[in-house]
């Protein structure tokens, strides 16, 4: 037998805690999705401007809307 025993007591405290810790844990992981989801959309915003961008000063573009302008 071993010199230590664990109670009832014991290990429904030891339970509480590590379900505080997995709560702990779901809260930090719900609000790191919430800056992946805000970090997507500034990327895709990003990619956006910088298409637009390049599209915008690309000298065959240029001439095409002078056409289409005139």
């Amino acid at each position: 037998m071993r010199t230590e025993l664990a109670t009832k007591e014991f290990v429904r405290a030891e339970i509480n805690e590590v379900c505080a810790e997995i709560s702990q844990v779901r809260a930090e992981i719900v609000g790191i999705r919430a800056e992946l989801k805000q970090n997507a959309f500034l990327l895709k915003i990003l990619i956006g401007i910088a298409a637009f961008g390049l599209t915008l000063f690309n000298p065959a573009f240029v001439k095409l809307v002078e056409l289409v302008i005139k």
